[in-house]
């Protein structure tokens, strides 16, 4: 018996020749709105004012964002030890995660996670990588 593929909205939509809005700047945005540091830009907001992340996710979905992008743009190890927080690391990131996809689910967009540049991503640096247990 096989299992059946799960639906993928994102390739659906792509197929059917749609245009697909992903908004971004997410960090200036909250920088703008005096919930995040100019300079690191670390997005420790999402644990400090989640509702504030969540508020921000619902405006770009209201100004026609399709796509509802986790808040983890700069939520990496060498950003977090710029402000003293290396170890909410992995809070962080599953934090925005799930504020992300609850307002995905809430308003029928997509959902994606997000990742920047990072002068430590070589191999010698990384550190073994273990896959996050889907979010549900």
């Amino acid at each position: 018996m096989e299992c059946a593929q799960p639906r993928n909205r994102f390739l659906e939509r792509l197929h059917r020749g749609e245009s697909i809005v992903c908004a971004e700047g997410y960090v200036f945005e909250l920088e703008r709105r005096g919930y995040l540091q100019a300079g690191p830009f670390v997005p420790l907001c999402v644990l400090e004012h989640p509702q504030v992340v969540r508020q921000l996710h619902l405006d770009f979905v209201h100004a026609g964002s399709d796509v509802v992008e986790a808040l983890t743009y700069y939520g990496h190890r060498e950003k977090l030890r710029l402000v003293g927080k290396e170890d909410a690391l992995e809070q962080l990131n599953l934090a925005a995660l799930r504020i992300a996809k609850e307002v995905a689910d809430e308003t029928g967009t997509l959902f994606a996670g997000n990742i920047c540049n990072c002068k430590y991503y070589s191999l010698p640096f990384l550190p073994k990588i273990q896959p996050f247990a889907p979010l549900s």
